[in-house]
Formats: C-alpha cells, sequence, structure tokens
C-alpha cells in the first residue's frame, strides 16, 4: 500500500514539476509488457482510458472532481474526451448503493506506474481508503487504467488492458463512447464490437446499466433528463424579443414572471438579457447583458431560495461565467460555440451543462444562410453539429455535461424546419448505411439529450397563412401549432422542450409521456 505521507509530498513534486517525475519516482521498477511493443508517440503524447466509478456522496462530482485532478496535479496531462454517465448495480458486494460510471481519453507524459501512482493520489485525496475496507466495497472514487496505448503490461500492481473490459458492461459502455473504434491490444477487436458482442451474448441488461442525462448544480436539485421530457421556461430580460420583450426586464417583473413560471412546473428557467430574434441588435453590451440577468438569478437564489435550475442564455464567456457565479446552474448559447472564443474552454473551466446550438451566422445574418448544399437539411445540421460537439469535447467539457439543440428558426426556412422537425429522430443517427451489427457510420451525436425550442416560432405561425402576402398571426396567438409541434418533438426524442407558455406545455409533456408510459411494448407509439 502507499503511504499518504508520501502521497502528498508526490502531490506537490507533480503540481510544480511534472517533466521530472520520472526522476522523483524512479524508485518504482520499470513496466514491462509481455509483448515489448515499443511507444510510436513522443513521451508527451501516451494516449490512455481511464474508467471511473463512485458510489459514496455526491457520485457525479466525485468522477468530475477525479478527472479534473489530474491535469490540476500534473498539467502536462490532457483530458481528450469523457464518456456519458451510467449507473450500475453493485457486483460481489451487493449491500451497497449503485454506482456511477464514467470512462474519459487523456494524452499524458506520465509511464503507467507514474499514471498509477497519480491515481492512488487522487482517490486517498477525495477520502477513498486504500487499507483495512473490505475488496469491492463503497467507495467515493475507484479509477482504472483500461488502455494504454497499446501496451499489454502483466505487473504484480498493474495489467493493461483491465480485465473488467470483457467482463462488465458498466467498463464497456462508457469506454465504447471515447474508445469506440480503438483496438483492444488482448484480442484485436474493436471496443466498440467487444460491447455489441457482450449484449448480445447476455441479453436482458443483466448487470442492470442505464444510462443518465445527470444535471446538477449549487442550490438545485439534480434533474436527470432520461426518466421523463423536462421543460425549460423561457424569461427574457430584454426590450425587444420577439415574443415577450419587455415582460420581465425590470428586476420585480423578472422575480415574479420566474416564480409564476416554476409554479406551473417549470424545470429549469432559461434566462436571457439579450434578444436573438432575426434582426435583432448586436449592439448590447456585455456589461448591459450581464446587468440585465445576474441580479435576477442573484435575487432568485438568495432571497427567494430558488432551487429550481437557472440557465443563462448567453453566446458571450464574459456573461456565462457571470451568471454561474451568481447561481445559474447551466449555460445555453446559441452559436454553440462560435461567437466567442473563449466559451468553450470557460465552460469546461466551470464544468456546468452546457446547450450547443446549431445556428449560421447571426441575428443579422441567419435569414439569408438557410441554403443547403445538399438539400438535406437533416444531413447538413448533423454534419455541422458533429463538429461543434468535437471542439466542445476537446477543449475539456464533458459529454455528460453537453445537450444539443437543432437550432429551429435559426438559418432555417420553412421547408427546412418542417424537415428537422419531422425528422428528428434521425438527426442523432449517422447517414451511412452500414450492414447490421457495423461499428461504422457511428455518429458522434447518439446518445446526446435534445433540447427543442419551437414555441410561437414564425415557421409554425406560416404553415396557419394561406399566402405569402397575409400577415402572420402574433406570437402569442401561435399556442396551438406550438402544441403541436412539441407533440411531434417529444415522440421524436427531445427530452428537453423551452417554451414561453409553462402550464400549457407541462401538460403537454404530462399527457404525452403519460399515453406512452402506459402503452405496451407492442402497441404501436409516436416513437
Amino acid at each position: 500500500m502507499i503511504d499518504s505521507g508520501k502521497m502528498h509530498q508526490s502531490i506537490r513534486l507533480l503540481a510544480i514539476k511534472p517533466y521530472k517525475l520520472s526522476n522523483h519516482l524512479r524508485n518504482i521498477t520499470s513496466y514491462s509488457t509481455d509483448n515489448h511493443h515499443s511507444h510510436s508517440a513522443r513521451p508527451d503524447e501516451n494516449i490512455v482510458y481511464l474508467g471511473l466509478g463512485s458510489n459514496v456522496g455526491d457520485r457525479l462530482r466525485n468522477i468530475s472532481n477525479a478527472i479534473n485532478s489530474l491535469s490540476h496535479l500534473n498539467p502536462s496531462t490532457r483530458l481528450l474526451d469523457s464518456s456519458f454517465v451510467y449507473q450500475s448495480e453493485p457486483m460481489y458486494v451487493s449491500d451497497q448503493p449503485d454506482f456511477l460510471n464514467a470512462a474519459c481519453k487523456i494524452s499524458t507524459p506520465l509511464n503507467p506506474q507514474e499514471l498509477l501512482k497519480l491515481i492512488k493520489i487522487i482517490e486517498v485525496d477525495q477520502g477513498r481508503k486504500l487499507q483495512n475496507v473490505p475488496r469491492n466495497g463503497p467507495r467515493p472514487i475507484d479509477i482504472d487504467i483500461l488502455l494504454y496505448n497499446s501496451e499489454i503490461i502483466k505487473q504484480e500492481n498493474l495489467i493493461i488492458p483491465h480485465i473488467g473490459i470483457l467482463e462488465r458492461q458498466f467498463v464497456l459502455d462508457p469506454l465504447t463512447d471515447v474508445a469506440r473504434q480503438t483496438i483492444h491490444p488482448g484480442t484485436q477487436m474493436t471496443i466498440g464490437k467487444l460491447l455489441a458482442d457482450f449484449k448480445s451474448n447476455r441479453p436482458g441488461d443483466e448487470e442492470g446499466v442505464k444510462k443518465l442525462y445527470p444535471i446538477q448544480g449549487v442550490g438545485s436539485r439534480t434533474l436527470d433528463l432520461s426518466t421523463r421530457t423536462h421543460l425549460m421556461s423561457i424569461v427574457n430580460c430584454t426590450p425587444d424579443s420577439f415574443s415577450d420583450g419587455g415582460d420581465s426586464l425590470s428586476l420585480e417583473d423578472g422575480i415574479q414572471n420566474s416564480l409564476s413560471h416554476v409554479r406551473a412546473g417549470a424545470d429549469i428557467l432559461d434566462i436571457g438579457g439579450m434578444s436573438s430574434r432575426p434582426g435583432a441588435s448586436l449592439e448590447v453590451s456585455v456589461d448591459t447583458e450581464i446587468g440585465r440577468t445576474v441580479p435576477l438569478i442573484r435575487a432568485l437564489r438568495e432571497q427567494h431560495k430558488l432551487d429550481c435550475h437557472i440557465s443563462i442564455d448567453t453566446f458571450r464567456a464574459a456573461t456565462a461565467k457571470a451568471a454561474i457565479q451568481a447561481g445559474a446552474t447551466i449555460v445555453n448559447d446559441i452559436s454553440g460555440g462560435d461567437a466567442d472564443e473563449e466559451m468553450l474552454s470557460t465552460v469546461a473551466k466551470l464544468d456546468v451543462p452546457y446547450i450547443l446550438m446549431h445556428m449560421r451566422g447571426n441575428s443579422r445574418t441567419m435569414s439569408t444562410m438557410t441554403s443547403y448544399k445538399t438539400g438535406d437539411v437533416v444531413n447538413e445540421v448533423r454534419r455541422e453539429l458533429e463538429h461543434k460537439v468535437r471542439r466542445a469535447l476537446s477543449a475539456g467539457i464533458k459529454r455528460w455535461n453537453l445537450i444539443i439543440d437543432p437550432g429551429f428558426g435559426f438559418a432555417k426556412d420553412l421547408s427546412g424546419n418542417c424537415q428537422l422537425l419531422n425528422s428528428l429522430n434521425s438527426l442523432q443517427r449517422s447517414s451511412v448505411r452500414e450492414p447490421p451489427n457495423s461499428q461504422e457510420g457511428h455518429s458522434i451525436l447518439e446518445g446526446f439529450p435534445l433540447l427543442v425550442g419551437l414555441s410561437r416560432k414564425k415557421f409554425l405561425a406560416q404553415l396557419l397563412t394561406p399566402s405569402s402576402s397575409a400577415s402572420l398571426p402574433d406570437p402569442k396567438d401561435r399556442l396551438v401549432p406550438t402544441i403541436v409541434a412539441s407533440t411531434i418533438a417529444i415522440c421524436n426524442g427531445a427530452n428537453l422542450i423551452r417554451a414561453h407558455d409553462t402550464l400549457v406545455t407541462k401538460q403537454v409533456i404530462q399527457t404525452v409521456d403519460g399515453i406512452r408510459t402506459f402503452a405496451s411494448p407492442s402497441s404501436p407509439s409516436c416513437d
């Protein structure tokens, strides 16, 4: 076992001199492999996959903190990708809480034994006891090295590839998220193929592994978007939003409208201080945007003790940071990180859920950017969203913190919006047709929770208008088409609906979810 005093000495050295770890840890036996593979990458480019689990305390925060600690203690170690979060029943010792499991992909200069020592430091720092505890018992954090480059390592204290890859679905599920096409060096099969074979040989989800879409935040109750359709209510602290401009511009109006939404059933309040309607002004300063939103967020948290989640609707990093510091728990960025080059790195550091939307241009130009090369709006939106998601993941935003939004009404005309809504359930699938059980053609969008905002949109009003010359119904008179469109969205896979009319939309969600809950597996459904 590792001495805790020596561990904390190592923490200081890891934090101050990351490139001198080899000298400090030279007393550790050099690792060996049974096939003596040599590294093709430079010493600072070892690609490693880690598995993480927790079933004590704030499980998701424990996992997130452990990943963050890797680069904090060794700045040359970088997070390259992370998995979704899975809940699994305990194995071996059943009388303990369920686990949360995840995986991550990192780049590190550390050799396997150095990395193992760093991992043990992190585990102890987060409260795990390594001595005099039952094997496979409860633990705040458990970190395993699953793969290290393409090495096969067999030592007394370290075996790579980790044996759990072939034996445990709660290891394979998250590992597949980050290493689908990676070859397992012991079997010469891809991780994705190993998972497919594992599930085909053990039908019925015998291990009780379930993907979760958790949303957590200080001062807010935990949500799981996998359990039901959730509702995000709109609070525009602006004078010029297309539908409700001026309704929440004053602090008191903002407070009352926010509380009204919560009483009506909102799960999340989406507070914005700058209109994004077509043609809206781009001249609103960051200070003005912060001044419109942050006092409201702070008042809801501090004065009214609101435990509802609050998202900040902004494409500016400075506004996002100020709002999170004031008590917001989610960043909702219509530009998907394109408008502010600091946004993705800021969100990664804030370590909060991030809604990434598809759009082109900005509020002034997006109406002229509705033409898609192939004529296939769904395929083009998919392709452009995939690019945005890859950028977000590579910036360090954790996969379980990402929510995608196809951006109805943003750089899409009537035909494009209708095509996208009607085919929403195919957005996250690959456009490439492959043979059954093939691991190719996988879309990176697969598995992400989906937010849809259709409330009072112009294209819905256009469907009610017999000719292009006729005037469109007022935004507040578009409730019926909003209800219909939202129902279609839920049936096509939306996890989260963004709306102005909270009470009615809540009833829509409860009705659709309720019908689907009581439908038998063999019954036709809107899926």
